[in-house]
């Protein structure tokens, strides 16, 4: 059954764009972060777990009960993204969701391996030590490769999946064309190589997401604290960079895909835009069935941005495939 919906466009290369931007001679003295004693503190849940996975430290949240279902959060984000989206899921579905290294309170790999295979293979090794045998899994943003991928790979393994606003194909980032407040956070951010200061995270999340009233002062926080965890050593941003896989790679991915799928669509996402990545997502799908769903005056960050209109239009689909 193919179903095309219509209702009324990532972080991908903003960062990566700073990063390889030379710092000036002079650099600003740093501000002060929280150790990660107080980063577990402040941003671990009362239902934050932590198991050491393939090599690393995972920090993990499984709750509620039901068809399981796996949340794959985008570059920069946290488990934390899924907040929203989870208060509501586990009144129906036992909800898995963690910290993708070097990302939130998992932190960098220790051997800096921050590969597909790898990231395929702590999948399989958290939800084999939750005893998951099958679930739904969700990516969002450039999550939206692993999701794909293990898709692609464990067929037997997945029972639907969710996707919102992917990249299927590389594109250029030109910042010229980006926001002024953004340009001017960038430029600022190139005299201290090591650090963001709080307006630089501010600029992003408001170039992506359409609700401003969303982007509060702890949301920055949070983006600033758990990011700069990252930063602390120079090497983690270049290896994450010299290993990620194409976005292309979802492209080729999604042909091989059968299990129902549902693509969630941001419509005023700048970054990934509809037209450019979503239809053409849809089309590529290999799953029989397969719907498109778009929602209006929503961002690229889906989960952040209107978590409640989301749910409106995945819950349907959630409990169909469920039964």
């Amino acid at each position: 059954m193919t179903i095309f919906k219509e209702s009324g466009t990532l972080l991908l290369g903003i960062s990566f764009l700073a990063a390889a931007i030379s710092a000036s001679a002079q650099t600003p003295l740093a501000p002060t972060f929280p150790s990660d004693a107080q980063m577990r503190a402040q941003y671990a849940l009362p239902q934050s777990q932590f198991a050491m996975i393939e090599g690393e430290n995972v920090h993990y949240v499984d709750e509620g009960t039901g068809p399981a279902i796996l949340l794959l959060h985008g570059s920069y984000a946290s488990l934390r993204q899924w907040d929203d989206w989870a208060r509501e899921l586990v009144k129906h579905y036992r909800v898995i969701r963690f910290d993708q290294s070097p990302a939130g309170l998992s932190g960098p790999n220790p051997v800096q391996d921050y590969s597909l295979d790898h990231r395929l293979a702590v999948i399989d090794g958290l939800m084999n030590k939750l005893k998951v045998d099958r679930f739904i899994i969700v990516g969002t943003s450039s999550a939206g490769v692993p999701t794909t991928a293990y898709a692609a790979t464990r067929p037997t393994r997945i029972t639907g999946m969710v996707l919102n606003n992917i990249a299927i194909a590389q594109f250029p980032m030109d910042l010229a064309k980006m926001p002024k407040g953004l340009q001017a956070a960038v430029a600022e951010d190139r005299t201290h190589p090591g650090f963001h200061r709080p307006d630089f995270w501010r600029q992003i999340l408001l170039a992506n997401i359409e609700d401003k009233a969303r982007i509060t002062p702890s949301l920055v926080q949070q983006w600033t604290e758990l990011n700069h965890r990252a930063l602390r050593d120079p090497k983690v941003g270049k290896a994450v960079y010299a290993q990620m896989t194409p976005f292309s790679r979802s492209g080729e991915d999604l042909p091989k895909i059968n299990a129902p799928t549902l693509i969630l669509w941001g419509q005023s996402d700048h970054e990934t835009p509809v037209n450019t990545h979503g239809i053409p997502a849809f089309v590529a799908s290999g799953a029989v069935d397969k719907t498109l769903e778009l929602i209006p005056n929503c961002g690229h960050m889906v989960p952040l941005d209107c978590p409640a209109r989301a749910m409106e239009r995945m819950m349907p689909f959630l409990k169909r495939i469920t039964g």
